[in-house]
């Protein structure tokens, strides 16, 4: 059996976690490729060899430095690399596949050491180009301009670069290798329950970054219910998540006093978050990756909300979603506020009452599974790791 290494500079502590979660589907996904795969991982400040979502041996324990949290993951960065260079010293490996979290001279080094290790190197780059989306706040700003002075050296290490969209035959020097981003099915439900009659539940899961630009629906909101000359439906906007934007949209739920009809959650998971999708008509995926000079996108959220089959509203194109899909409303890629109006007539055509839920429910998932289960979307990847 071929051994294959993975390095993710993730916290595993948080297992519910977006990225996190798709780390353990790559690995389950690699292992069905018939990989013997093994996860370098944190928990904490501690560099761990994770096996799965609740068994990981810890290799080395590392007490935190610092309490600030973004200055932590730098230190713990740093540590984890150091611990991972020891660890593999006299190991071997099929191939090593690492998810990307900027180079430095720290990750350099690192390279040239699992150059003697692994006979292949893949990289995988979740969003490319990806430097419009670090420019926000003075820590991504340094560690992009770092970024830019040592990628210019990973073509001598790697093998290839894996990205979820776009039409590219190298990047950064290194061919590219294009999959779309790839989603664990088996580990989501489908909603199983009515909706509500009354009121039309919209739920918004993400970190709250700039391009998420979830401020366009609560403008959105906001025009609706100051226009008296329409019939107004009860809308009901769930915000979930937390990060640089909550402060934002807050305060735009304070001016516009939309208390009622846009709730911010914070972060949920498992359970609690299933609950409130089975409630949710539809949801929001990013409304300004215009921001950030993306018009193709691979996100997760809309594998997510696949598997839930709840219809979504992006605004730009989804790389797996083809333009005469129903089920996915595509509002303009601009600053302008979402026109509820138009998302309700898209609730209309969606078939959402009573019964018809599930067959709608089923039929997105159906066909949102097609083009993204993990295992069928890294087939590329295991075939060149195994010419």
């Amino acid at each position: 059996m071929k051994k294959l290494l993975f390095i993710a500079f993730n916290n595993f502590s948080n297992l519910h976690f977006g990225p996190t979660a798709k780390v353990f589907s790559q690995c389950r996904a690699f292992e069905a490729h018939g990989f013997d795969v093994e996860l370098l991982g944190r928990i904490g400040s501690d560099t761990a060899i994770i096996n799965d979502a609740e068994n990981y041996r810890v290799t080395v324990r590392h007490k935190p430095v610092i309490n600030n949290v973004r200055a932590r993951n730098l230190i713990d960065k740093h540590v984890q690399i150091k611990d991972i260079k020891q660890h593999i010293k006299n190991k071997s490996y099929d191939a090593c596949y690492i998810r990307y979290d900027f180079s430095d001279g720290d990750f350099i080094s690192l390279l040239k050491v699992l150059r003697k290790r692994c006979k292949k190197i893949v990289l995988e780059l979740p969003t490319y180009p990806y430097d419009e989306e670090n420019k926000y706040g003075i820590g991504s700003k340094v560690r992009i301009a770092v970024d830019k002075i040592y990628r210019k050296q990973l073509h001598k290490y790697l093998d290839a670069i894996v990205t979820f969209y776009g039409e590219h035959k190298e990047i950064l020097g290194v061919p590219a290798i294009v999959i779309p981003n790839g989603f664990d099915f088996s580990r989501m439900e489908l909603v199983k329950e009515k909706l509500p009659d009354d009121v039309t539940h919209i739920v918004a899961v993400s970190a709250m970054r700039e391009w998420h630009g979830y401020e366009r629906m609560i403008e959105g909101m906001h025009n609706y219910y100051a226009d008296n000359s329409i019939e107004h439906k009860n809308f009901i906007l769930h915000l979930v998540g937390e990060g640089r934007e909550y402060g934002k949209y807050k305060a735009l739920i304070d001016e516009y006093k939309l208390h009622g009809h846009v709730l911010l959650e914070g972060a949920m998971f498992g359970e609690k978050l299933d609950a409130l999708y089975e409630k949710c008509a539809i949801g929001v995926d990013s409304l300004a990756r215009h921001r950030t000079g993306v018009d193709v996108l691979s996100s997760l959220k809309s594998r997510e909300y696949g598997a839930k089959g709840i219809p979504f509203i992006n605004s730009c194109k989804v790389d797996i979603i083809d333009d005469d899909f129903p089920y996915m409303l595509r509002v303009p890629a601009d600053e302008s506020p979402v026109d509820m109006t138009a998302v309700d007539a898209f609730c209309d055509r969606c078939n959402l009452q009573g019964d018809m839920r599930f067959e709608t429910a089923e039929a997105i998932r159906s066909y949102v599974e097609a083009k993204s289960g993990m295992k069928q979307t890294l087939t590329k990847v295991v075939d060149f790791i195994n010419r």
